[in-house]
Order: C-alpha cells, then sequence, then structure tokens
C-alpha cells in the first residue's frame, strides 16, 4: 500500500506538500496541485480514514482579509461582516493585510490554515493572476470592493469613477471651476478610478487641469493636513476641494484652519466613503456615500451562500455612491 512518503517521493515534493494538497490547509502552486493529484492517482494513495473524514469536516468559520482596522472604513468593514458571521453561527477569523503584497498573501494562507472555507477577502495590493490563482482553489472566496472580469460574480465592488464624477459635477454646478483633487498615493484601482473621474467630470466642463491641482499624499489625517499645507501654499486660486476619503478630508480642513482659511466660505470640501467621522467633523463634512456596510454584509452573505454546494451566483454585485450634502459645500458668485 502506498504512503504519503511515496506520493512525496514521486511528485518531487515535501510530505508537507502532500498533505497540504489532500487536506486544502494552505495555497498551492496549480503546477505542484498537479503533480501530486497525478501522483495520488497514479499510485491509488487513500489517506487513513480518521485522517479522511477529519479534513472533509465542514468549517464554520468565515475568513476576512482586511485593512487597517484602526482607520474607520475598515473597522466598519469588519463590524459588518462579523455581524453576518454570528446571524448564520460562523466563527469569524480576521487578517489584516496592511496594503503590502506579502502580508496579504500570508494573510490569505493564515486563513486558509485555520480551515476557512468561506471568505471575504479585501486585496488591495496582489495582483489579479494571484488572486485568481487562489479563487480556482477556494470556490467560496469573495473579493470585496474589486472586480476582475474572470470572476466578475465573486466580485462585490463600487463605482469610483462614478462616485467622483458626481461629487465634481455637484461644485461646478454651484460655480466652481477650479478645483483640486486631494489623491491618496498608493498605487490601488481606487486611486486610479477616482482620479479618472475627476479628471473626466473637469473635462466634461471644458475647465483645465493645472498640475499643482492634483495632490497625491499618504491616504490619512497626516496626508490630508500635509497636501492642506500645499494647497494653501502652492494653489490659492483653488475654490474647492475633492478628497480621495473622509480621513484625508478631515486632515484637510484642519490645516486649512489652522491657517485662517474657513470651510466652506474661503473654500469647498468634499470627501469620499461617509464614515462616522464625516458627520461629527466640524463642520459636518459633505462626501460621497460609499455603502462599504451594505456591501460588505452581501460579500458576507454571498461566501456563506457559495459554500453550499449548487448555489449560482449573478453574474455581478455592482454598488454605487450617492451624495450626502452637509456643511463644507457653498455656492460660489459666478
Amino acid at each position: 500500500m502506498a504512503t504519503i512518503k511515496d506520493v512525496a517521493a514521486l511528485a518531487g515534493v515535501s510530505t508537507a506538500t502532500v498533505s497540504r494538497v489532500m487536506n486544502r490547509t494552505c495555497y498551492v502552486e496549480p503546477i505542484t496541485l498537479e503533480r501530486v493529484e497525478r501522483a495520488v492517482k497514479e499510485l491509488n494513495y487513500h489517506r487513513d480514514a480518521r485522517a479522511t473524514a477529519l479534513a472533509s469536516r465542514s468549517s464554520n468559520t468565515l475568513g476576512l482579509l482586511t485593512g487597517n482596522l484602526a482607520d474607520p472604513f475598515f473597522a466598519l468593514v469588519a463590524k459588518s461582516v462579523e455581524e453576518v458571521a454570528r446571524t448564520n453561527g460562523y466563527q469569524l477569523v480576521v487578517v489584516s493585510g496592511g496594503h503590502n503584497a506579502q502580508r496579504e498573501k500570508e494573510g490569505l494562507d493564515f486563513l486558509i490554515s485555520q480551515g476557512c472555507e468561506a471568505m471575504v477577502i479585501h486585496s488591495k495590493m496582489l495582483d489579479d493572476a494571484t488572486l485568481l490563482r487562489y479563487t480556482a482553489q477556494l470556490p467560496a472566496m469573495v473579493l470585496l470592493n474589486r472586480t476582475i472580469a474572470q470572476v466578475s460574480n465573486r466580485s462585490v465592488w463600487v463605482d469610483n469613477r462614478l462616485g467622483t464624477q458626481v461629487s465634481v459635477q455637484h461644485l461646478i454646478e454651484l460655480g466652481h471651476r477650479k478645483i483640486a483633487y486631494v489623491s491618496s498615493d498608493l498605487p490601488i484601482q481606487d486611486r486610479t478610478d477616482r482620479l479618472e473621474g475627476y479628471r473626466e467630470a473637469m473635462k466634461a466642463a471644458n475647465i483645465e487641469i493645472q498640475p499643482n491641482w492634483i495632490i497625491s499624499q499618504n491616504f490619512s489625517e497626516s496626508g490630508g493636513e500635509a497636501a492642506g499645507d500645499i494647497l494653501a501654499s502652492q494653489c490659492p486660486e483653488v475654490t474647492a476641494a475633492v478628497t480621495f476619503n473622509d480621513v484625508m478630508a478631515a486632515g484637510l480642513m484642519t490645516s486649512l484652519q489652522d491657517q485662517g482659511i474657513s470651510v466652506p466660505n474661503d473654500i469647498s470640501v468634499i470627501g469620499f466613503d461617509d464614515v462616522l467621522l464625516a458627520r461629527y467633523l466640524y463642520p459636518r463634512l459633505t462626501t460621497m456615500h460609499n455603502p462599504i456596510d451594505e456591501m460588505s454584509t452581501y460579500a458576507a452573505n454571498l461566501a456563506i451562500k457559495l459554500k453550499s454546494a449548487g448555489y449560482v451566483p449573478p453574474t455581478q454585485h455592482k454598488f454605487e455612491t450617492t451624495l450626502v450634502e452637509r456643511q463644507t459645500v457653498k455656492p460660489i458668485k459666478r
């Protein structure tokens, strides 16, 4: 009777790799997976019945890979997914990828090692090819706040480009034409899409964007403050600013107010996301509501449904932002 060592020798891998393939406890490169499965078949290898039973036992554990939980956006993601897990009798395992490709991959592997079959994955730094390799082995893995065409039926996302277009169009309708965009310096698709939305809205209004109107900083309060310093010193003509997120808007407003620049009397500001912070800034922040709580809830329910054999999900899961008007925008005289 063939042993696990025989399978490993024939496949040219370690016994640990064979175990990972058999138990599905970690991601394995497709070429290695194929070699091991071929060796198993050729040797007619069968595991011990007790080991098979343990490996095939269904896990009521929901995995979540998210960003920095100190960020209100990701705290809301975790809260929404946790509520779905509790309602459905699942345990939740949460790991942070920290917007770092290596940490995101390690986080994914950790969730697999913990027996998570259903997963909600908020990954911004891993490339499409890597994520597609994971989704091929994990049928109940759902992407949150990202879309990949090949797995659009497992991608829950928001139209970032349209969201920024709407915010800029709102300012233009109120008479603003010298509009800055405070962007994240993180090389992620959200940044690209939102910046493109700004450019498209300005182009549609025949407004030429000056190079210094686009300011890229870390997507944090301190990044927003740095952008405020730049805006005040280098762009005194600007009458409105659209920001990458609400946290940057908070830092921007603090910096401007410290320099004696009034929001919205001297400059209007629009954020993005509509996290809880936006309602308690002074003045209260006008922003684009990003339905991340609804998206997170939807993604978690989708992952649990996908774990059930035979469930066929819709082909697309697209959400849209909405403008929330508060106190940081004011029309200007034409």
